[in-house]
């Protein structure tokens, strides 16, 4: 019995080859990124990319990705949520701002598809969460087909959203959107970040 206990423990501790040692420990991200915030949206002077004089685009462009570290232990802990993070990177991300009566929407369109990334976060979160022991001492299912599921998924609805409001011009479709995740959101609070 006390073989069998040190065993274990020392599979939580140590975890298994190829399934436990997942991520590196959390660190703050760069001032070039933000973190999602219920509260902060996002402004115009959050698009920080230098673009050329005398350029060709007239599209605005957000730059934002999901990522994970930390330790597989950490899928126990009350840190378990900081352990997925949905960013925006600032110097990746650009406004069209030759329309100043467009920057609104614009920005509402990125915010919107952010918060979709939000909730494919949260979703991550709670599959992390709810499949932690398994991970820690199986390794299945493994982290990595769910962050890609993750991010995938926030790809397909992004591109739907997109095509559905026909990139935020159709603001019946928009506002659907907007109540639609907010739902999603509230629906998905336990997997939320503390700020």
């Amino acid at each position: 019995m006390a073989i069998r206990l040190t065993l274990v423990l020392f599979l939580l501790l140590a975890g298994l080859p190829g399934s436990a040692q997942l991520w590196q420990p959390v660190k703050p991200l760069p001032a070039d990124y933000l973190l999602w915030s219920p509260t902060r949206r996002l402004k115009a002077s959050d698009f920080e990319m230098k673009l050329r004089p005398q350029n060709n685009l007239n599209q605005s462009l957000a730059s934002f990705g999901l990522q994970m570290n930390g330790s597989n232990m950490d899928l126990l802990s009350k840190q378990a949520n900081h352990m997925v993070q949905n960013y925006f990177h600032r110097s990746g991300s650009y406004i069209d701002s030759t329309d100043s009566a467009e920057v609104a929407r614009h920005l509402l369109y990125m915010q919107t598809q952010w918060d979709i990334y939000e909730v494919s976060a949260r979703r991550l979160r709670q599959q992390l969460r709810a499949s932690a022991k398994k991970i820690i001492l199986v390794g299945k299912p493994d982290v990595n087909d769910l962050f890609r599921a993750a991010h995938e998924e926030g790809n397909r609805r992004t591109v739907q959203y997109a095509d559905e409001t026909k990139y935020g011009l159709f603001l019946d479709k928009q506002q659907e959107w907007e109540r639609q995740l907010a739902a999603e959101l509230a629906e998905l609070a336990a997997f939320a970040t503390a700020f």
